[in-house]
């Protein structure tokens, strides 16, 4: 028999990983729009509604995101994770964000081989784009309000690199300028301190273009592990490993493993899963999954520390400001890049217009609903006035 306070504790824990748990199953099914419509959600469900950190610490989780390897959202819903729930928090809240985007890709990939082709989803996902706009819209007004606070050097530093996202510099090059910059304004008459990046580089030995199974899965770890930036970034690295090097995809089929990424849930890494069944079936998707989203949880656990430390440093507090201010632009542009997308016809400029007004009016509406307006409305509006 546990004593009482033993077994409180456990029952706290077990409602708190419970929690994170239907948390980021959630988050994991709806998660469209790339990193913007991600993170519209995210900080939606774990700031907003859950409480479970405050914008400031949001900023913070996702400012450094976007400058160590791997996918930044999966990043984010873990460190939330390891707040809720300590380090099994960590591990459900990514296995649990992850889970709904393999399940569908392997789905995906076997009517793929059984039928030669994805089945036609276009009707049902048309409203969603301009629902995750409507979103993403709205995250970045209630982040730059909670961000920037009428700051002149981070509305500053905000403005360089939202002009510096649209002229399409490098995000992780604009978000370490605006970090290092915002130092240098407030503390120039202290000596900036060393910044030294962390880069896990695993070393592979190069075997022949046979498959196995431990090949398929150390490819898409390696990928994983020193995979920076945009998740379309990948692309180019499985282009390189799978159709150049071993032959496991032809070009057709890497192209439909992007369009998979692009049109499923979660984070685009996704496209791992169904590439990896095409080659080994659903133990090769399975494999492809947890090599490529592997080395995110390493990084996660690391990044919480480093962050715990950095939130308490006056000095470290300017350069995650600054981080911040230009973590809402590099946001801000890629709403532009999918407002500009999602009114190129009216039924989806309507469908934007509706979702935005349901977000502005009703801030603790369940993102769930929105998308579901957006995808319903899109579809009965195409059935309606069909796209000429």
């Amino acid at each position: 028999m546990l004593p009482e306070n033993t077994q409180n504790n456990i029952d706290g824990t077990g409602k708190r990983l419970g929690q994170i748990a239907v948390s980021c199953l959630k988050l994991g099914t709806i998660g469209f729009g790339g990193i913007a419509g991600m993170v519209a959600t995210i900080e939606n469900e774990m700031v907003v509604r859950r409480k479970w950190i405050d914008h400031r610490h949001f900023m913070d989780v996702l400012s450094a995101s976007y400058i160590i390897p791997g996918p930044n959202a999966v990043e984010v819903v873990m460190h939330c994770g390891k707040e809720r729930g300590g380090r099994a928090g960590l591990i459900v809240a990514g296995v649990c964000y992850i889970f709904p985007a393999m399940l569908i890709c392997l789905l995906f990939g076997y009517f793929y081989r059984q039928y030669s082709a994805l089945p036609g989803v276009q009707q049902f996902i048309f409203g969603i784009r301009p629902a995750t706009t409507a979103l993403v819209i709205g995250t970045v007004f209630r982040l730059s309000v909670k961000t920037l606070k009428s700051n002149r050097a981070l509305i500053v530093l905000s403005l360089l690199a939202f002009a510096g996202s649209l002229y399409g510099m490098n995000e992780v090059l604009l978000i370490l300028g605006a970090g290092i910059a915002h130092y240098l304004v407030v503390a120039a008459k202290d000596k900036l301190p060393l910044f030294t990046g962390v880069f896990f580089t695993p070393f592979f030995l190069q075997v022949s273009s046979r498959f196995s199974d431990s090949k398929l899965f150390f490819i898409f770890l390696k990928i994983g592990a020193v995979l920076y930036g945009s998740g379309y970034v990948l692309f180019a690295y499985m282009e390189e490993a799978l159709v150049r090097r071993n032959h496991w995809l032809n070009h057709q089929q890497l192209m439909d493993a992007i369009a998979v990424g692009q049109i499923t849930p979660g984070p685009i890494l996704s496209s791992a899963t169904f590439a990896g069944y095409l080659i080994g079936g659903t133990q090769g998707g399975v494999l492809a999954t947890a090599g490529i989203f592997l080395p995110s949880f390493f990084i996660s656990f690391f990044l919480h520390k480093v962050l715990s430390l950095a939130r308490e440093s006056r000095k470290l507090r300017l350069f995650l400001d600054g981080l911040g201010a230009a973590s809402v632009s590099i946001i801000a542009v890629v709403g532009i890049h999918l407002f500009t997308s999602s009114v190129q016809q009216w039924q989806g400029a309507l469908v934007l217009s509706v979702c935005l007004l349901l977000t502005l009016l009703f801030k603790k509406l369940s993102t769930v609903v929105i998308l579901l307006a957006g995808s319903i409305g899109g579809y009965l509006l195409l059935m309606t006035w069909p796209v000429a």
